[in-house]
């Protein structure tokens, strides 16, 4: 299966997308990043901008786009520091859902704390002793704590390098007074954090971050080394960032611009995010911090991954692509797949054994097959209307491979294998050609039957099989028990195929084979006559 991440941080929007594989790991098959900077002018008023909404839901959409084009099965999105403490963060997840079609989970600062450790877990063998993991963002500071086995502590503070950029401007370039006032904010926020993270002792330090990686980059440069090839594993020792940060507090924004690996918003707040680094990096007593390539968006797949593991398994083995999307979508709405299952089967049982009246092609029993196995999915919502609930969201479920015309065929299936009845006016099918409209009507005459014989939901009928005689059309049903139930539930719902075939449609129970003739053995034959003497002479004496 393939699975997309769509991290929307403060500062950057990314994008990872992945080929999920065995034992709950993936394959990176692409990944794109966009500086939007969602955050820009919020922390001050307590609000985001709309022209920064617009820049970060345009880039989404984008991202989604990409993600479909590449045969994405499912998308997880979460907004971060920015969009959880701005007042009209709603506003934001509204614009993202109309605009991109996708809506974002606002997670707090320790579900982003725990992403982190799932995905530096991911990248790198964490020691047995406890470590930390530091993720400087656009407006936060995560200093995550966690061992081998399990995540220990999140402390979020609020000390992410464009926040610290906007509230505490340095000068162009940064005048010295401005560099003190800036340490002496970082100080004090991250005292409650640092205390914290010291009863840990952590052994290593870890970080995960695009300040980070850019620090590390801008480093390896200044210092005279070769472009860093492999991130991942990488160590930034504590004194040659102490010498990168001092060079870069000597530098305007454009001077910054032009280091390897730096676009101009970079630029603006990476000296604020290396005096963070340094200073947490010091107050920890660490010689240095290891990079992990991998983040938020990273470890948005190894969460979705291991809740999703055996859904992913079962899906991994069905190959058609558009199955597989239906499979998806029932588990997505917590349908009932037994159920559906044995329903998708006896619709297509009905189906075959009704081809010499219906003259429908194989086309459009893949079209009932996702009918049937869909035809419920409506009930989470009500049990009312849950036809027409199902109609919805089949339209608007994303199912991939299927042309429009396909699902809103399969919709309209779905949609009438209750109570009613097909309509031309009806707008469930108002757009659908002659030939489409036509293969509604037999299909869901097919459907509702077969969702009848499985009344009970209990699966009693095993099979069912078409016979024709005196002009009238019998289904025989093999049952497993007493499934009357099933039998008057589908006698109920015969009247569309009926009127369809112009004749009518007997339901009844398959005759159940003759009982064996218990064959007697010789033996017991003999046993039997030598009886019969005995039997005639205490007879004979009674008399």
């Amino acid at each position: 299966m393939r699975l997309a991440a769509i991290d929307i941080g403060t500062n950057s929007i990314h994008v990872v997308i992945a080929q999920a594989s065995g034992k709950g790991g993936f394959e990176v098959l692409d990944r794109e990043r966009e500086v939007v900077q969602v955050g820009r002018g919020s922390f001050a008023s307590g609000r985001l901008r709309k022209d920064a909404i617009a820049r970060a839901v345009e880039s989404l959409a984008r991202f989604v786009a990409l993600a479909r084009r590449m045969g994405v099965e499912r998308i997880a999105c979460t907004a971060t520091a920015a969009v959880r403490e701005a007042k009209n963060g709603g506003d934001f997840v509204s614009a993202a859902r109309a605009v991109a079609g996708i809506t974002p989970r606002v997670i707090p600062a320790r579900e982003e704390g725990r992403l982190i450790y799932l995905a530096v877990k991911a990248a790198l063998p964490l020691p047995a002793a406890p470590s930390l993991i530091l993720d400087i963002g656009g407006g936060s500071l995560q200093m995550v704590v966690g061992d081998r086995e399990k995540l220990l502590r999140v402390v979020s503070a609020p000390l992410g390098a464009l926040r610290l950029a906007e509230l505490h401007p340095l000068g162009e370039p940064p005048r010295a007074a401005a560099l003190a006032a800036l340490r002496r904010v970082v100080r004090k926020l991250s005292k409650p954090g640092l205390e914290t993270v010291r009863e840990y002792e952590p052994a290593k330090v870890f970080g995960s971050s695009g300040s980070i990686h850019a620090l590390a980059h801008v480093t390896q440069a200044l210092e005279g080394g070769k472009a860093i090839r492999h991130l991942n594993g990488h160590f930034l020792e504590i004194r040659a960032l102490a010498r990168t940060v001092r060079a870069l507090e000597g530098m305007t924004v454009a001077e910054r611009g032009r280091l390897p690996g730096i676009d101009p918003a970079r630029a603006e707040i990476l000296v604020h995010g290396g005096i963070v680094l340094l200073h947490v990096l010091a107050g920890v007593g660490a010689d240095g911090i290891t990079m992990s390539d991998y983040g938020v968006r990273e470890g948005l797949l190894v969460d979705d991954i291991a809740r999703h593991a055996k859904e992913i398994s079962r899906l991994d083995a069905i190959d058609d692509l558009r199955l597989r999307s239906v499979h998806q979508l029932l588990a997505r709405f917590r349908g009932d797949e037994a159920h559906a299952r044995h329903v998708a089967d006896l619709s297509l049982a009905l189906f075959d054994g009704l081809r010499l009246e219906h003259h429908l092609d194989d086309d459009a029993r893949r079209m009932l097959e996702y009918a049937a196995l869909l035809h419920d999915i409506g009930s989470i919502i009500a049990h009312e209307r849950h036809t027409e609930h199902a109609y919805y969201i089949i339209k608007n479920g994303g199912l991939r491979g299927l042309p429009a015309e396909e699902v809103e065929l399969v919709a309209a299936v779905a949609r009438y294998h209750g109570k009613a009845r097909p309509k031309k006016g009806d707008r469930a099918i108002a757009t659908l050609g002659r030939e489409a409209r036509r293969s509604v009507r037999w299909l869901a005459a097919l459907l509702r039957i077969a969702e009848a014989l499985d009344r009970s939901q209990y699966q009693l009928v095993r099979g069912v099989r078409v016979s024709r005689a005196g002009g009238a059309l019998t289904l025989r049903l093999a049952a497993r028990e007493n499934a009357r139930l099933e039998l008057w539930a589908a006698r109920e719902r015969v009247e569309l195929l009926s009127k369809l075939l112009r004749r009518p449609v007997r339901i009844v129970f398959a005759a159940p084979p003759p009982a064996p003739v218990r064959k007697r053995s010789a033996a017991r034959k003999a046993k039997i006559a030598t009886r019969k003497p005995k039997a005639a002479a205490r007879s004979k004496q009674r008399r």
